[in-house]
């Protein structure tokens, strides 16, 4: 390549690297790349070093405490985007991020003990094989995975998502450095795995309060002063996004149920590991989507602008991986047996163009929760998830796996329509040059 090329090259790279909605959204998708690998190598010697059923009971237990603290932080992370543009430094932004930590604590703790008592319940294979300690190892660790979500997204709602990024490469770090010791210390090996999730998320959890937060920039001092009036100014933030995040992350996880339940284990081992293999593509816009919204609140009269950076951003870090897919996701799929190979191709052929579809909604609803309009985006999302569950329900038994992909691309397309029709609804025009109106 001719020198002054790459030159040219070089600064395009330089200019895109200054944007703080580029480098926001790759540290977002850094964390996400980093904390998978990390949580693969942590399995992995797990699995090296204890029984199955160890592994199987504490994967169960872990991926519960995860879901609950998804529904237990209660969308204050997207609150905190939306609010602390608008806080003031010292006092009122503290106040909001004390108040935000204690609130999704208070509630994840609630939700991880009721968890504790019904597991055991609904997962019949841990009944009579954990430790009295498990039961109590599994409210702190929905504590730990809910205020680290919402620490993350006060670094994101700054626009400093590099200090997440790093906080949780340590949380991987701290968790994988443990885990060889469940030969040596004097506990079963699912307690010592919940013992290491946990401290791993309290660990650096508690980092953030006096190092993290503070580096932020706005004077960060832990306070709860004048908590009741700061709860009642985030209560209709508080309901509306987490509606959003039900009805855009529900589909994800009661697909495989669907598939199980209409076509049996067997063709959901197949739907699983080719859902998964196409999650390559669907965490790409939703971290770019945040970081939008976080340009929003910060920039809202440059929110054209912005819309127009993320959508090329989108198409820049999706469309190579998205080709690979397409050239060579049978051959990763044969990997795992010629059978997933035969069974998934097509069903991965629908997902990556449902990832297109899924790329233009994202960003629809980081625009409507920019612009406060956070009913629209929660109709559009819960829209998208009753067409996608119903869909996939129908068309399973006809179709196949690819009823599944089918229903889930046109949950897609209705919520991209209903999201553009909330849009063009409310009089959002963007210009060529300048901002949203």
């Amino acid at each position: 390549m001719h020198p002054t090329r790459l030159a040219q090259g070089w600064q395009r790279l330089r200019r895109l690297g200054e944007q703080s909605l580029f480098r926001n959204s790759l540290y977002i998708m850094g964390t996400t790349i980093v904390t998978s690998l990390l949580g693969f190598v942590f399995w992995l010697i797990a699995a090296r070093t204890l029984s199955a059923t160890e592994v199987g009971r504490s994967a169960a237990l872990v991926s519960a405490m995860v879901f609950v603290s998804v529904l237990t932080n209660l969308g204050l992370g997207q609150v905190f985007v939306s609010r602390l543009a608008s806080r003031q430094a010292g006092r009122e932004w503290s106040r909001t991020v004390t108040t935000g930590l204690a609130l999704a604590a208070l509630a994840s703790l609630l939700g991880g003990a009721v968890a504790a008592v019904l597991l055991p319940t609904l997962i019949p294979a841990l009944k009579g094989g954990l430790h009295p300690a498990a039961f109590l190892l599994v409210p702190l660790g929905v504590v730990g995975v809910a205020c680290s979500l919402v620490i993350d997204y006060a670094c994101i709602a700054e626009r400093h998502a590099k200090l997440s990024f790093v906080r949780n490469g340590m949380a991987g770090v701290v968790r994988t450095a443990l885990i060889p010791l469940a030969g040596v210390v004097p506990f079963e090996g699912t307690t010592w795995i919940l013992i290491v999730f946990d401290a791993s998320f309290l660990l650096v959890n508690a980092m953030a309060l006096f190092r993290e937060l503070p580096a932020l920039g706005h004077d960060f001092r832990p306070t709860l002063a004048g908590w009741r009036e700061e709860l009642g100014e985030m209560r209709g933030l508080i309901a509306g996004h987490q509606s959003i995040n039900l009805g855009a992350q529900a589909s994800s996880y009661l697909l495989p149920v669907l598939v199980s339940a209409r076509l049996g284990p067997e063709d959901n081992a197949y739907f699983y590991t080719t859902f998964m293999l196409a999650s390559a593509l669907f965490f790409i816009a939703p971290a770019i989507g945040n970081a939008l919204f976080a340009e929003g609140a910060h920039e809202p009269e440059q929110l054209g602008r912005d819309v127009r950076r993320a959508a090329r951003q989108v198409l820049l870090l999706a469309g190579p991986p998205a080709l690979v897919l397409l050239l060579a996701g049978p051959t990763i799929l044969g990997f795992f047996g010629p059978e997933y190979a035969e069974e998934g191709d097509t069903l991965l052929l629908i997902l990556i163009a449902a990832a297109a579809f899924d790329s233009v909604l994202q960003l629809a609803l980081a625009v409507l929760r920019a612009r406060h309009r956070l009913q629209d985006a929660a109709l559009a999302t819960w829209v998208m998830l009753v067409v996608s569950i119903a869909g996939t329900w129908f068309l399973l038994p006809p179709l196949g796996l690819e009823g599944a992909g089918l229903g889930w691309a046109l949950g897609k397309v209705v919520g991209v329509l209903a999201a553009g029709f909330f849009l063009l609804r409310g009089g959002v025009a963007f210009r060529t040059r300048g901002s949203c109106t």
